[in-house]
């Protein structure tokens, strides 16, 4: 399966079971925008760091820009500062622990040091975790499932994704302001 494919069948997924915050955030306008000097609201430096290595190995650049082109770490960081509870913000905080701590157990270096097959390998074991299917539909969800969410929801609402992945028309068709009923062939409703 491609780059594309995922993301799309990710989409469909999530679109139906996105948290209240990640709508919450949207609906109230928040977006991502790459940033070149980026410092984080809510996380720390370190952090940052991660989530940035993180959505990348996710949404990685190919042909089209990734995760990172797109400024998804900063919609996450956005995103945990202004619209996640606490105890969300918490939870989210203790899976990037999680993933440094796995990165570090497995292969001695720190996540963001790791070469990108390191990275997914050490993803992986949190994808698995996160999509078991023996987990109930009543159980918390995991860090690592918040975190495709919001990098998917990051990416698509953004200006690189909505314009150079999802079809994009900023205006849908040509504007016809007078034109003969013959060619109409029905009435419209207005």
């Amino acid at each position: 399966m491609n780059r594309r494919d995922a993301i799309k069948q990710a989409s469909i997924l999530l679109g139906g079971v996105l948290s209240a915050s990640a709508i919450s955030g949207v609906m109230a306008g928040c977006k991502a925008e790459p940033k070149i000097d980026w410092s984080p609201k809510y996380f720390t430096t370190e952090e940052g760091g991660l989530v940035e290595a993180i959505v990348e190995r996710i949404i990685p650049k190919t042909d089209t820009p990734g995760a990172k082109d797109a400024g998804v770490h900063t919609f996450i960081d956005q995103m945990m500062a202004e619209f996640y509870q606490e105890k969300d913000k918490a939870a989210f905080k203790d899976g990037l622990n999680k993933v440094e701590a796995e990165a570090k157990s497995a292969h001695g270096k720190s996540f963001v040091s790791l070469t990108p097959a390191q990275q997914d390998e050490v993803l992986t074991k949190f994808d698995k975790e996160a999509y078991d299917p023996s987990r109930k539909k009543d159980d918390p969800p995991l860090f690592f499932k918040n975190m495709k969410e919001l990098t998917v929801l990051g990416f698509c609402t953004s200006e690189v994704g909505a314009t150079e992945f999802l079809k994009y028309d900023p205006v849908p068709g040509a504007y016809h302001g007078c034109i003969p009923y013959s060619e109409v062939g029905a009435a419209w409703a207005t």
